[in-house]
């Protein structure tokens, strides 16, 4: 089954309500949208108190397997993912 890449931009949209300042997809939908089982996303901004909140309407959305990685919650793993991720939004440049 192909990851939903199209409805990214409503995802995208949300995550900006709870806060997002930037937003990376990563992971197999970043290299390979026909072929992913998930849809991996990194935020930075999100409150950790509103991090499951943000995840659920995001899935809600996507009606798909997702993960959700915050800057917030492991800033290793999220500057990995910031240096080789792809951009989907930031923060006065959208």
């Amino acid at each position: 089954m192909r990851a939903p890449i199209e409805k990214l931009p409503a995802v995208v949209e949300v995550l900006r309500r709870f806060g997002a300042r930037r937003i990376f997809l990563f992971g197999s939908a970043a290299g390979d949208p026909e072929h992913a089982q998930d849809v991996d996303l990194a935020v930075e901004g999100i409150p950790l108190r509103s991090l499951l909140a943000a995840d659920a309407a995001a899935f809600r959305i996507l009606d798909y397997p997702m993960d959700l990685v915050s800057k917030e919650d492991d800033p290793a793993f999220y500057e990995m993912i910031r240096l080789r991720g792809k951009v989907l939004y930031e923060q006065g440049c959208a």
